[in-house]
C-alpha cells in the first residue's frame, strides 16, 4: 500500500483543489479519479501497480469530497471536467493517459469531451457509460433509489474512526476481507471531531452529479465521439458483490454499440470496489491497461 508523498493545492473556480501523487514522480504521469463518495485513497493499491509499470500516479479529491469537500458548486460532470483540465495545465503534463473509476468515468468522459486536445488515453473502469432508465421513469423518480443509501450515510455522524470502520465492515462488497488499505481509506473520510465524525463528502455534490449520470447529454455526446479505442472495464460484480455487477451484459450488449470506439474488457472475480482497493484487483486492472510490470 502506497500512500501519497506529496498534496499539492491546484486553483479552480472557488479555491484549491486537492491533487495527491504518489511514488516519486518519475514516468508518465496517470491522473486518476475517484467515485461519486469517495477519494484519493481508493487509488493507494493501484497507486502501486502503476509505480510499477513505470508511470506516476496523480489522484485527486473531486469537488466536494476529501479535502475539496469546501469547494462550492456548482458540481456536475462538465464542471469537473473543468477542474481537472485546470490539474492537467497546472502539471503541465503533455497529454496524460486518465482513468476513472465509477462516477469518475463519467468525468473522464466530459474531460475527453470538452478537452480532448489535453488528454492521452482515457480509461473507463466500471463506470462512465450512461445506464439506460427503467421505462416510464423520470430521472427524478430514480434519484431517490441510487441515493438513498449513500445521502444516508452521509447524514450519520460516528463518535470514533473504530465506529466508522465498523459501519462499513460488514458491507458485502469487502467479502474478500478487511486490510490496513480500508482502515485508510475508511480514516481518511472523516472530518470534524469527535464524538461528531462525518463524512467527508458534500451531499449536495452527490445530488448534483448523481442527476449527470443519467440525464446528461455531454457524456453521450462525448462516447460517441472517441478518436481511438479505449477501454471499458466491466467488473463482473457489483457494489453490493451481487452477480450480473452494475453493468449487466445484457445491459452492456444494448448500450456499447451506441460507442463503437469503446473496448470492453471483463473483469472477473472482481467487484465495483475490490477492483481498486484490493490487491489482486488493482493488479488485474492494471495488467488490463498497461501489461506486466516492468
Amino acid at each position: 500500500m502506497s500512500l501519497p508523498t506529496r498534496k499539492t493545492s491546484v486553483q479552480v473556480s472557488g479555491g484549491p483543489l486537492a491533487v495527491f501523487q504518489y511514488g516519486d514522480g518519475t514516468g508518465t504521469p496517470v491522473l486518476l479519479i475517484h467515485g461519486v463518495t469517495s477519494s484519493n485513497r481508493a487509488f493507494q493499491v493501484f497507486a502501486d501497480a502503476l509505480i510499477a509499470r513505470g508511470k506516476a500516479p496523480f489522484a485527486v479529491d473531486l469537488r466536494g469530497r476529501g479535502d475539496s469537500n469546501n469547494l462550492p458548486g456548482p458540481f456536475g460532470m462538465a464542471n469537473h471536467a473543468h477542474d481537472m483540465a485546470a490539474v492537467i495545465k497546472h502539471f503541465g503534463w503533455n497529454k496524460p493517459d486518465v482513468i476513472g473509476h465509477s462516477m469518475g468515468g463519467f468525468v473522464t468522459a466530459a474531460l475527453v469531451g470538452l478537452y480532448p486536445e489535453l488528454v492521452g488515453n482515457v480509461v473507463f473502469a466500471d463506470g462512465g457509460v450512461p445506464l439506460p432508465m427503467p421505462p416510464g421513469m423520470t430521472v427524478e423518480q430514480i434519484m431517490p433509489f441510487v441515493l438513498g443509501p449513500a445521502l444516508a450515510r452521509l447524514a450519520m455522524e460516528f463518535e470514533s474512526k473504530e465506529a466508522y470502520r465498523d459501519y462499513w465492515k460488514p458491507q458485502p462488497a469487502f467479502a474478500k476481507g478487511w486490510s490496513a488499505v480500508m482502515d485508510e481509506y475508511i480514516d481518511y473520510d472523516l472530518r470534524g471531531d469527535a464524538p461528531h465524525l462525518k463524512p467527508s463528502t458534500n451531499p449536495k455534490a452527490v445530488e448534483e452529479d448523481s442527476h449527470d449520470l443519467f440525464g446528461d447529454d455531454l457524456i453521450t455526446r462525448s462516447l460517441q465521439g472517441l478518436t481511438k479505442q479505449s477501454l471499458f472495464i466491466k467488473a463482473e460484480r457489483g457494489l453490493q458483490n451481487e452477480e450480473n455487477g452494475l453493468y449487466p451484459m445484457a445491459v452492456l450488449d444494448l448500450v456499447l454499440p451506441m460507442y463503437p470506439q469503446l473496448k470492453l474488457e471483463f473483469l472477473a472475480d472482481c467487484n465495483h470496489y475490490d477492483m481498486f482497493i484490493e490487491a489482486g484487483g488493482a493488479e488485474k486492472v492494471a495488467q488490463i491497461i498497461y501489461g506486466d510490470r516492468t
